[in-house]
């Protein structure tokens, strides 16, 4: 049996925001697709590979105000695409 130790439940979706990673020496924006969300954060699919800590703000989009948000976890799949576990902050 597995347990899901999410402190709020996360609701599908299928959303596309534009981000920008903290700590490049350049302000690149990248895009990547929302599969869930919740209130304390989101799974994202993005081509740009993100490492644990890493810092990421969200630019202001329709259903998400500017927020910033931590990796909490990340998977690759062949390296043609990475599904991160962000955290807001």
């Amino acid at each position: 049996m597995v347990f899901d130790q999410r402190k709020d439940k996360r609701r599908d979706t299928i959303h596309v925001i534009e981000y920008i990673v903290d700590g490049l020496s350049t302000s690149e924006t990248f895009e990547g697709i929302v599969a869930n969300i919740s209130d304390s954060g989101l799974c994202l699919l993005t081509t740009y590979p993100l490492e644990n800590g890493t810092r990421i703000a969200i630019k202001n989009q329709e259903r998400l105000n500017s927020r910033s948000a931590a990796v909490r976890w990340n998977a690759s799949n062949r390296n043609l695409y990475y599904k991160v576990g962000l955290e807001f902050v």
